[in-house]
């Protein structure tokens, strides 16, 4: 058998090590480091985004006529807490035609209230939220 064009596999090796450079294994190594810091830096960046005292969940609203709306949400926090809810009624559009801060809380046993308000409207509603709760008191 005659020997292939550029030599056997070693010597092939040899000529692409020389030429390019010996591959390292610190480069993946390098990268695994920087792929698990990665994850390590979004499992705390996402439990630190959740870790609020005051998280609210909605539950609904009722129309109660061209000048008010009927809010339901649900508030979970440590029941020694208390917090000022900003409640928004959305018109036709999704622009604000109403709101109103409902204070909620301390809540003695219980880390889960629900919470009815009626917001006044200046036009007829098409829907609410909870724009968000700020802590007034904490232990």
């Amino acid at each position: 058998m005659s020997p292939a064009p550029y030599g056997d596999a070693e010597s092939s090796r040899a000529m692409l090590d020389a030429r390019y450079g010996v591959p390292r294994r610190s480069r993946r190594a390098l990268l695994a480091a920087v792929g698990v810091l990665a994850v390590v830096a979004f499992v705390v960046f996402a439990f630190v985004s959740t870790n609020e005292p005051v998280r609210t969940q909605e539950a609904g609203y009722r129309s109660l006529g061209p000048d008010a709306v009927e809010v339901t949400f649900t508030v979970v926090k440590a029941p020694e807490i208390v917090a000022d809810c900003t409640v928004i009624a959305l018109g036709e559009s999704f622009s604000e035609v109403g709101a109103a801060t409902v204070r909620v809380g301390p809540d003695p046993g219980q880390k889960i209230v629900s919470v009815t308000t009626t917001v006044r409207t200046a036009s007829p509603a098409q829907g609410a939220r909870v724009d968000g709760c700020t802590v007034v008191e904490a232990p």
